[in-house]
């Protein structure tokens, strides 16, 4: 089998297949066309078209892999970020080095393509990206991968973080009001002097998270796991923590004032030093043993 000829299965344009001479392309001098690096003087520039190109490249050993390296180099986001997920598992010596002086640029070609007016990251890998003070407000940064990143005071307010790795991530000091965070990951982030005011947090998980001093005033925090969180000094005021598990969080000075409690699991927590003024609460919430202090709170109707 020669790696650098067309297989029976090997992807086609359609009606539009590519021609060099007369010859029909395949193989890899048919994906080498797809992305733009053949010798014909026709190059397609659909995003989606090179990106499946740079999968068909893998079938292709080496000569494949040197096309998905030199892809990296691509001016195109959304290119260049395929071509770095496609490699990740390989562990080759100059694939890791290609890689490494990729990761080095990153920020830049984030920046550059952000101010260019690009707005669509959705599932980018970012992972232990060094962006302090960065603006990427109303950015779509869904599922992507941002953990270990290093964002302290950044500006993401009204971005789309949902279902993001935000694992480890430094954002001490940040903005992100309003954001979309349902579903992120968000273990053992650092989020202290955070503002996460108006932010959707459903479903989150923020376990060992530190969140002290942190604004999540107003924030929809249902169903989000809160358990052995640091949330001394963090204001919770008129927040949703309907269904949330906040069991082993610790704080002092919480401010949960106006707070919708219902159906939280609070067992355990040491809430003697909350601000529970006129706190919602219903039948299912969970209060640790003990508690008595329900003068303070508002229950539901059910």
């Amino acid at each position: 089998m020669h790696l650098n000829q067309p297989n029976k299965d090997d992807a086609v344009l359609g009606g539009n297949a590519p021609t060099y001479s007369g010859v029909v392309l395949g193989g890899i001098e048919g994906v080498k066309w797809r992305l733009g690096m053949g010798e014909s003087p026709v190059q397609p520039n659909n995003i989606e078209q090179r990106i499946a190109a740079l999968k068909d490249a893998l079938n292709y050993g080496q000569a494949g892999l040197d096309l998905v390296i030199q892809a990296l180099e691509d001016a195109e986001w959304h290119v260049h970020q395929a071509a770095y997920s496609l490699l990740n598992s390989h562990s080759s010596k100059n694939i890791k080095q290609a890689l490494l002086q990729y990761s080095s640029r990153l920020a830049a070609e984030l920046l550059k393509c952000y101010e260019a007016g690009e707005r669509n990251f959705q599932g980018v890998n970012l992972t232990g990206v060094y962006l302090p003070w960065v603006v990427l407000s109303e950015a779509d940064l869904s599922k992507a991968n941002l953990s270990e990143a290093y964002l302290s005071r950044a500006f993401l307010g009204g971005a789309d973080l949902s279902e993001a790795n935000l694992s480890k991530v430094n954002l001490v000091g940040g903005d992100l009001s309003e954001a979309n965070l349902n579903g992120a990951n968000l273990t053992q982030a650092y989020l202290n002097k955070a503002n996460l005011i108006y932010a959707d947090l459903i479903g989150a998980n923020l376990r060992g998270a530190d969140l002290s001093s942190a604004n999540l005033s107003v924030t929809n925090l249902s169903e989000a796991t809160l358990t052995w969180t640091n949330l001394s000094e963090t204001n919770l005021s008129s927040a949703n923590l309907s269904g949330a598990n906040l069991v082993g969080a610790k704080f002092t000075n919480l401010d949960l004032s106006r707070a919708d409690l219902s159906g939280a699991k609070l067992n355990g927590v040491n809430l003697n030093e909350a601000n529970l003024d006129g706190a919602y609460y219903n039948d299912e919430t969970d209060f640790p043993i003990g508690f008595r202090a329900y003068g303070q709170l508002r229950k539901l109707p059910q």
